[in-house]
């Protein structure tokens, strides 16, 4: 069977059996504590543990899947692979093991059509209930029913659900295994191939490692598309399989340009990397297409780290330039049947690998040639491990992965003191973390949950509220009252200012009360459900549990609703003008103006710019209104919302629609998109590898910027005596005035050295019976200066020439040899040098000619005085 009809015959299954075929969770999950989505469970954990309803009693899934625990291993053993796509069903409180243990029978020998006898089963040694419905109803003998105390999920103590567990394996036959008599499931070799994992979730294990019996029985069960298919299709490796056979030859196909006479299956290290180079492909296209750009933290930079570890993988063909970027329209090919939207993707994933691969390979020539000077001394030296602050030093300049650098200090036979590095790198967090904090605020935050319940916000529908006063706080103590004068953390139940969160910057405004008052600065969240108001109190004493009037800056909040609802215009006209792949990377929303950073390979032209500020201003012309709902994550998807990458999401979102706009989003915005008011780019840049920023303004900024780019082209206009719609022609008559003039200065400077070369000869002086020259020529441009020093070699034949000149506080030097001079040792690179050192400088260049430039003007002449006894030394061989 192929792989497309196992996902087909799979979910087909248990859709006739009663459950509700769901489709994959992206691999971004929304748990912040995880990178990636490594089981098709996960995105049913809080169904498990009870703290919401599931989406249907029962589900089956083929779930997007990544793990990076055991990458050296991918590409050397039979199983181990990166992306990985899981078959699963599951049962919220529904059925439990006796009917998860006959259907998982019944579809591997009924559909599937595997052999009853070559299937062996494992259980956990106490699961007495599951090894019942095996021998006893399913008719497996007591023989093939192994006891393994690795039947427990998850392993190693892992928190949350949690459950013994029950693993069907298939016997591919004696002659790949050990050769034991008593081989069985859970020997090392590769004999049972393990297929499917069905765990019974009973438990949650908590924090001080009990277990506490979860409200419903669950089923949760996961069987890898990859290895299935190994067995359905009689093949030894997933190598061998058709998920990969294509991207194999395509590979090959790739790598053969560098290396004509490979061929795969030769075995050896170069099939290792085909392997690898494939797997990592699939990965790579799937990250790329679910949100992830390649960046130095996080998830970006596992994606860098498998697009770098392809590159290099890449040079044992040698392999030049990028070819990865040759292999994604494969693994596109192969998969887009399944997963139909990486069609309209696939470009965008090209030329974010493409770029990937530029950089890497520039990085890739520096680092490998400082590395090899490193290795070259070590084992010089008689040293085996390279210091940790050399490596250091390789990844912080060049970028240079520690990875690579392992992998290739052990080609050489040497290791890598990595708890140095890791010291060297936890020093750098520090130190940005260290920077980047806000001080004031967050200090306190582990304070705030001992005292602070959750704030209501009910700034949505008003910028008026009464609230009552929680706590007072500063640096992290909670204070019995404040002082006029004073700057406290004012903690209220409820609250209308919006405290600063998804790049929107926080409410200002007063609090207010009998006998008293006080200026909100600042509002943020310290702590989760906890919304701290900065307040200076300007008169009266505030305590904990007396009433307030909060009061927003109304007129504040509409400048920020205005460019927060103009960030999500933005956001749909880049996507529209650029492609899909332009999401949103982050944002900060002030009054009236916004930054915001989308995923992008290039600069904007200025052509792209105007067409997306046109778009999201008819968006703005088009007066539609502002619609806000919540709803469950699962339907929002549905409708089309788009989630902001790396934001935490829970069950239930606030869905933000504008026009064709639709986001889900907590901030606040303008009512109809007509009140945004123009929205006017103001720059464009780079913010990292694969991202972009623009900044722009909106409302009154933008009438602002408008007014007074109009003042200074009048402006600009009066003084080049012409209106203002004709300054840029003004200014390109000007332009062509200024060449021909600089032209005419150059011609005329030229004349001059010719002139001034006749002076200038006579006063050469002999030195050994060589003709010096050194002279300091006030204020000539260096190009000038050359033309001089070539008039003077004219006429002076066989000489050595130095000419020097000061302007604007630096020195310039030009040194001219004869090559018959060279001949006798004399190198006016060498020499420049050391003329230029004199004057606090440095330079260089060609034995016969060489420039160089100095700090101190008032050492130049003596600098030039030195140059006859420079000469000197050279030509005696000094």
């Amino acid at each position: 069977m192929t792989s497309d009809q196992l996902r087909s015959k799979f979910l087909e299954f248990f859709r006739a059996r009663g459950h509700k075929v769901l489709p994959s969770s992206p691999l971004v999950p929304s748990d912040p504590t995880t990178l990636f989505t490594t089981a098709g469970m996960q995105q049913f954990v809080p169904a498990f543990r009870g703290e919401v309803p599931p989406p249907a009693p029962r589900v089956a899934t083929v779930q997007k899947c990544l793990r990076i625990d055991d990458l050296d291993e991918v590409g050397r053993t039979a199983r181990h692979d990166t992306f990985f796509e899981m078959l699963g069903n599951f049962s919220f409180g529904d059925y439990f093991k006796r009917e998860a243990i006959l259907w998982a029978w019944e579809f591997a020998t009924s559909v599937l059509g595997m052999p009853a006898e070559r299937i062996w089963v494992t259980i956990y040694p106490t699961d007495d209930e599951a090894r019942a419905v095996w021998r006893d109803e399913v008719g497996v003998p007591e023989a093939r029913i192994v006891s393994l105390e690795d039947n427990w999920w998850p392993s190693a103590g892992g928190l949350g659900p949690c459950g013994p567990d029950s693993e069907l394996h298939y016997d591919v036959g004696p002659e790949v295994g050990c050769g034991r008599p008593n081989c069985k499931p859970g020997c090392d070799c590769d004999r049972f191939q393990e297929f499917w994992n069905l765990v019974f979730q009973q438990y949650n294990r908590n924090e001080d490692g009990s277990l506490v019996e979860l409200p419903t029985q669950n089923i949760d069960t996961g069987m890898g598309l990859e290895r299935l298919s190994v067995v359905m299709q009689g093949v030894t490796t997933i190598f061998d399989t058709d998920l990969f056979r294509p991207l194999i030859a395509r590979v090959e196909e790739v790598v053969r340009r560098g290396a004509p006479d490979y061929r795969y299956g030769g075995g050896g290290h170069q099939d290792v990397a085909v392997r690898i180079i494939a797997d990592h492909a699939r990965a790579i296209t799937f990250l790329i297409a679910d949100g992830v750009t390649p960046s130095n933290e996080g998830r970006g930079y596992v994606l860098r780290r498998l697009i770098r570890r392809s590159a290099r993988l890449g040079r044992l063909f040698a392999v030049r330039g990028p070819f990865l970027v040759e292999v994604v329209p494969a693994v596109v090919a192969r998969m887009q049947a399944a997963y139909p939207e990486l069609a309209g993707k696939q470009e965008a994933i090209r030329k974010f690998v493409r770029a990937e691969e530029e950089r890497f390979s520039e990085t890739l020539e520096q680092g490998t040639q400082l590395l090899e000077r490193v290795v070259a001394r070590a084992k010089a030296a008689g040293e085996e491990v390279i210091p940790g602050g050399v490596v250091f030093e390789l990844y912080d300049t060049f970028g240079f992965p520690l990875e690579l650098t392992v992998e290739m200090a052990a080609e050489e036979g040497l290791g890598v003191d990595q708890e140095e590095f890791a010291r060297l790198m936890e020093e750098q967090r520090a130190r940005a973390r260290a920077a980047g904090e806000k001080a004031f605020a967050y200090r306190a935050a582990t304070g705030y949950a001992d005292y602070a319940g959750a704030t209501e916000f009910t700034g949505y529908q008003s910028t008026t509220t009464e609230s009552r006063v929680v706590a007072l706080v500063r640096a992290g103590e909670a204070l019995p009252r404040a002082s006029a004068g004073e700057e406290v953390e004012v903690i209220l139940d409820r609250t209308p200012f919006y405290a600063e969160r998804g790049g929107q910057v926080g409410d200002q405004g007063t609090l207010t009360w009998e006998g008293g008052a006080g200026e909100v600065l600042d509002t943020y969240p310290p702590a989760e459900g906890v919304i701290a108001h900065r307040t200076r109190v300007t008169a009266g004493t505030l305590e904990p549990g007396m009433a307030v009037t909060a009061d927003v800056d109304a007129e504040r909040r509409a400048a920020i609703a205005r460019a927060h609802s103009a960030t999500h215009l933005l956001h749909h006209a880049l996507r529209h003008v650029l492609g899909e792949h332009a999401a949103q990377a982050g944002s900060l929303v002030e009054p009236d103006r916004l930054r915001f950073d989308f995923s992008h390979f290039s600069g904007l032209t200025p052509e792209e710019i105007a067409e997306v500020e046109r778009l999201a201003n008819r968006m703005v012309l088009e007066s539609a209104p502002v619609d806000t709902q919540v709803m469950e994550l699962a339907e929002a998807r549905e409708r089309g919302a788009i989630a902001i990458f790396g934001e935490k999401y829970g069950n239930l979102v606030r869905v933000v629609r504008m026009g064709n706009s639709v986001e889900l989003c907590g901030g606040t915005h303008v009512g109809n998109t007509v009140a945004v008011g123009l929205i006017k780019i103001t720059t464009e840049s780079s913010v990292g590898a694969g991202l972009r920023r623009v900044e722009a303004v909106t409302g009154m900024e933008a009438l602002r910027l408008v007014q007074e780019q109009e003042a200074a082209l009048r402006q600009a206009g009066s003084l080049l005596r012409t209106v203002p719609e004709a300054v840029p022609e003004r200014i390109r008559a000007l332009q062509a005035d200024l060449k021909a003039a600089e032209r005419e200065i150059a011609r005329l400077q030229e004349k001059g050295a010719a002139s001034l070369a006749d002076e200038l000869a006579a006063q050469a002086v002999p030195v050994d019976g060589i003709k010096v020259l050194a002279a300091q020529v006030p204020g000539m441009p260096a190009e000038a200066m050359r033309t001089l020093a070539d008039a003077l070699s004219g006429k002076l034949g066989s000489a050595v020439i130095v000419l020097g000149t000061a302007a604007e506080g630096k020195v310039s030097l030009v040194a001219v040899a004869s090559k018959d001079l060279v001949a006798r040792g004399v190198h006016a690179g060498n020499l420049v040098r050391e003329v230029a050192r004199l004057t606090g400088g440095g330079g260089g260049g060609r034995p016969d000619f060489a420039q160089a430039g100095g700090r101190d003007p008032d050492r130049l002449p003596a600098a030039l005085a030195a140059v006859p006894g420079l000469v000197r030394t050279q030509a005696q061989g000094g």
